[in-house]
C-alpha cells in the first residue's frame, strides 16, 4: 500500500480502506518527518468515516484532530494539496457546529505539481 493508494481510495469514499493503506505507508517510518502528515490524513479520512455513521463526536474529534496534524505542514506536502483539504474539514466542522446534521459533500484529495514525481 502507498500513499497514493490511500488517496485513490479515499476519493473513491472508502474511508476505512484508505486509513488502513496509509497505515501500512508510514509504518516503516512512525517517528520521522512524515508522521503527524499520515496522522492527519488517518484521523480525516477516520472523521468522515464516522460522518457516514452520524456518529458526531467522532466526526468532530477526528477531523478537528487530523486537520490539526496537516496545519503545520505546507500547503502541499508529497504532492498533496493539503491546503484545500484542511479548508474542507474547517468547513464542515462549521457546518456541523452550526446545524443539527448538516449534509456535507465529503472532501476529495487532490494532487499538486510541486515536489518529487509520484
Amino acid at each position: 500500500m502507498s500513499l497514493e493508494r490511500g488517496v485513490e481510495l479515499f476519493n473513491r469514499g472508502l474511508y476505512w480502506e484508505a486509513h488502513e493503506a496509509w497505515e501500512e505507508a508510514w509504518t516503516p517510518d512512525r517517528h520521522g518527518p512524515d508522521r503527524g502528515f499520515y496522522k492527519g490524513l488517518i484521523q480525516v479520512a477516520a472523521g468522515c468515516l464516522h460522518y457516514t455513521r452520524r456518529n458526531r463526536r467522532g466526526t468532530v474529534n477526528k477531523w478537528r484532530s487530523g486537520a490539526d496534524f496537516l496545519r503545520v505542514y505546507p500547503a502541499a506536502h508529497r504532492q498533496v494539496a493539503l491546503a484545500p483539504l484542511v479548508a474542507s474539514v474547517d468547513r464542515m466542522l462549521a457546518a456541523l457546529e452550526a446545524e443539527a446534521w448538516p449534509r456535507l459533500e465529503l472532501p476529495k484529495i487532490d494532487w499538486t505539481d510541486t515536489g518529487p514525481a509520484r
